[in-house]
């Protein structure tokens, strides 16, 4: 025996219209992206890793902040931080820099801040992707904030407050065959909290010689 299904209780669905795809797959893989940056918040990557990976590494101060749909995907939030530039320690020659990243608006939520006009950043960046976003690698810890110092003079420190940024530098420059000045080995061999910017400017000078991460 076998039972017919009447014809009228057949269920008819509709066809997703086909401009609905890009911004479906968009989101996946954003997903994607996302549920990767996430090994990063429990994985952490040293100062050798970041110089390695990023394209480009800037300091400077925040002059504009814009929270913006992304172009094409008006239900994609997004982010958009202008830097005044004063060293673009690698990247491209100008006076400012703009960056896009996804917004959420989970920093406030995990005690991380958000950005505004005004902050001293150093940051480390990767190529735009094909959307025109990108973040800093690693995600807070390629995240420098700059803080103004007497004496001695200007101090820097990510969001992670620079924990395991200097695991094995030293080591990774030796055996990259780049010989650092002893300043730089002592500041390679720092540990936790914020360390002097002067002197973390010019180790990086000296770790950009190491062999470029893809």
């Amino acid at each position: 025996m076998y039972t017919r299904r009447d014809s009228s209780h057949r269920i008819h669905m509709r066809p997703v219209p086909f401009r609905i795809v890009p911004a479906m797959a968009l989101l996946l893989v954003i997903f994607c992206s996302f549920q990767l940056k996430a090994q990063f918040m429990v994985q952490s990557v040293n100062l050798s890793y970041l110089v390695r990976r990023a394209d480009v590494i800037v300091q400077g101060h925040v002059v504009a902040v814009r929270h913006e749909q992304l172009p094409g995907y008006p239900n994609i939030p997004t982010v958009a931080v202008t830097l005044n530039v004063e060293n673009m320690l690698r990247g491209p020659a100008s006076g400012t820099y703009t960056f896009r990243e996804i917004f959420l608006g989970l920093r406030s939520k995990e005690g991380k801040q958000s950005y505004k006009i005004g902050q001293h950043l150093l940051l480390f960046l990767p190529t735009a992707s094909q959307f025109g976003l990108s973040s800093p690698i690693g995600i807070e810890q390629g995240r420098f904030h700059i803080a103004a110092g007497a004496g001695a003079g200007a101090t820097v420190s990510n969001e992670f407050g620079n924990y395991g940024l200097f695991k094995d530098v030293g080591g990774s420059a030796t055996k990259a065959g780049v010989q650092l000045t002893k300043k730089q080995a002592l500041t390679a061999a720092s540990g936790n909290g914020p360390v002097l910017l002067n002197d973390f400017v010019s180790l990086i000078h000296s770790l950009t010689s190491l062999p470029r991460i893809r």
